[in-house]
């Protein structure tokens, strides 16, 4: 079959981000279309602001496209959105959906809903609303389709495309989130029941879909209902692009030339925290980042307690800081508070209590001087349980080293300066990826694997991130597996303070380039490449 159009279908749109999925669709669809004719349909969260904004700015209009979806029993209307940008891209179209009733949500489409069960009743009525998109866009962009679906909430569209579309339906994972179908007697999960009716399966980078069939926390816990899916159909790994323009110089190679770049930045981050009132930390002190020449580190984006591991880096920090002193380091913190807002990250509150003039911390999204900061600090920490794709290269581009878990796609992001200090598995993982362990990017850690057990991840995981944990809570024997990562991380730390603080710099700044080369070998054109000869065997 010859196929026409591509269409991506997915929860998220940057006119309503949220997660790392938002990010994707907004790269990968319009390059795809340089190929082949794409589309992107995704609901229209009318009550989020950054969607009324695109409203107001003309960056989205409606269309006369409309018609009716039968759900639970009522008929709903539903309207038709367009997107006026990427007009260069004369063979792709974004569609939003918009229902009165559904995708109500504000800030967050996932959790921030007017009722518990919305979200799996608005990706229900969503995956129904797109044979009718369909049907309404057919004449601009014609059957037989590939449908790239997103993740758990669009999986369902396999189920409920007639036969009398053209198509075929893949699928991509962004995470191991899953959902159980709606009264199912069997009581089977959404990519349980979907997955066996699609014709192909992917993942966000290499390493993530070997974990999914191999790690313990990915494979074993995480994705334990679906081990019988991804035996029957393996995910395929295909690497994201990167997500953010290069923008420390890459025409400097000089060591003195790099440190006085870092430098520069630094001097106006300071000034900008020194002066702004909105860039005051929450907790913490104001620190005078130029009155010594000490590293700072950078640990940033959306909290979420089950995978990003901030809790990890700030027990790590302390006990750090409790053996060094204050004089080794900076530590500066900018997360994107959970669902359980700033309750769950009451722990860097106890934190800078002690260490006030080394640690703050900016729980909110930082604007003005963010990309100053990114490249004045000289390391940028990772700690994630998992990352399925990462943002290593969001260091680089700024001209920053990166430590972080050995972990899915930081594997392949960071070539690790202590390779050989690493458990031997883990060292093999990283030889699948990095030809030349000479050329360093950042640091790399991992815990013992022996505290590596299901029953572990499961006590780490149980944790109840809603209740005020002190820092010194999670470091206790009954949670070896997250003793072992603070232990680790703090070892690392230590290692990388030693580098930085070489009197010439010259391996540090090798980092620093190592990272921009390492950040070029990514593109978005060569992920679009991949999606269609190895997903989408086109």
């Amino acid at each position: 079959m010859k196929f026409n159009t591509i269409v991506f279908v997915s929860y998220e749109n940057h006119y309503a981000p949220w997660g790392g999925l938002a990010a994707v669709m907004k790269m990968l669809p319009p390059i795809m279309s340089k190929s082949i004719k794409t589309v992107l349909i995704s609901p229209f969260f009318s009550n989020n602001n950054r969607t009324k904004e695109s409203i107001d700015n003309k960056k989205l209009k409606e269309t006369n496209l409309k018609d009716h979806i039968f759900y639970k029993g009522f008929s709903h209307t539903v309207n038709i959105y367009k997107s006026t940008e990427y007009l260069d891209f004369k063979d792709y179209s974004i569609f939003l959906v918009k229902s009165e009733k559904f995708f109500l949500s504000g800030e967050n489409p996932y959790l921030d809903t007017w009722r518990f069960d919305s979200l799996i009743h608005d990706s229900y009525f969503f995956s129904k609303s797109i044979p009718v998109v369909l049907k309404l866009i057919r004449d601009e962009f014609p059957p037989p389709y590939i449908l790239n679906l997103q993740d758990w909430e669009t999986a369902l569209v396999a189920d409920l495309l007639p036969t009398s579309i053209p198509h075929k339906c893949v699928l991509t994972i962004h995470n191991p989130y899953d959902e159980y179908l709606y009264h199912d007697p069997q009581g089977r999960t959404i990519l349980q029941f979907t997955i066996p009716k699609m014709q192909g399966l992917s993942t966000v980078s290499e390493h993530f879909a070997y974990e999914l069939n191999h790690d313990v926390l990915v494979h074993d816990v995480l994705s334990q209902k679906l081990i019988g899916q991804f035996q029957s159909l393996p995910p395929i790994g295909i690497n994201n692009g990167n997500f953010v323009k290069l923008s420390f110089p890459e025409n400097i190679s000089d060591p003195d030339l790099i440190l006085n770049e870092k430098l520069n930045n630094r001097r106006i981050f300071n000034s900008l925290l020194k002066e702004r009132k909105d860039l005051t930390p929450k907790w913490g002190n104001k620190i005078d980042l130029i009155k010594s020449d000490i590293p700072i580190f950078l640990i940033f984006g959306r909290d979420s307690p089950k995978q990003k591991g901030f809790d990890v880096a700030a027990a790590a920090i302390y006990n750090l800081l409790k053996r060094k002193g204050t004089n080794s380091a900076h530590f500066i913190f900018a997360p994107v508070p959970s669902q359980f807002d700033l309750i769950n990250l009451a722990y860097l509150e106890d934190l800078c209590r002690e260490f006030g003039n080394n640690v703050m911390v900016f729980p909110f999204r930082l604007s003005k001087g963010y990309e100053e900061l990114q490249k004045s600090v000289n390391y940028i920490i990772m700690p994630s349980y998992y990352e399925p794709f990462g943002a290593a290269h969001e260091g680089y581009a700024s001209g920053t080293p990166v430590i972080g878990r050995a972990t899915g796609g930081l594997i392949q992001q960071i070539c690790p300066k202590n390779y050989t200090s690493l458990p031997k598995l883990i060292q093999k993982y990283v030889g699948w990826y990095h030809n030349d362990i000479a050329k360093p990017t950042g640091y790399l850690y991992r815990e013992d694997l022996n505290t590596e057990t299901v029953d572990n991840w499961k006590y780490l995981l149980s944790t109840d991130f809603s209740k005020r944990r002190s820092i010194q809570e999670p470091v206790d024997w009954r949670n070896p597996i997250f003793w072992s990562m603070v232990t680790e991380l703090e070892n690392v730390l230590e290692q990388a303070i030693i580098l930085y603080n070489e009197k010439n710099k010259t391996s540090y700044c090798e980092m620093v380039l190592n990272g921009l080369n390492l950040f070029k070998k990514y593109s978005w054109e060569k992920s679009a490449e991949q999606y269609r000869t190895l997903l989408y065997k086109i």
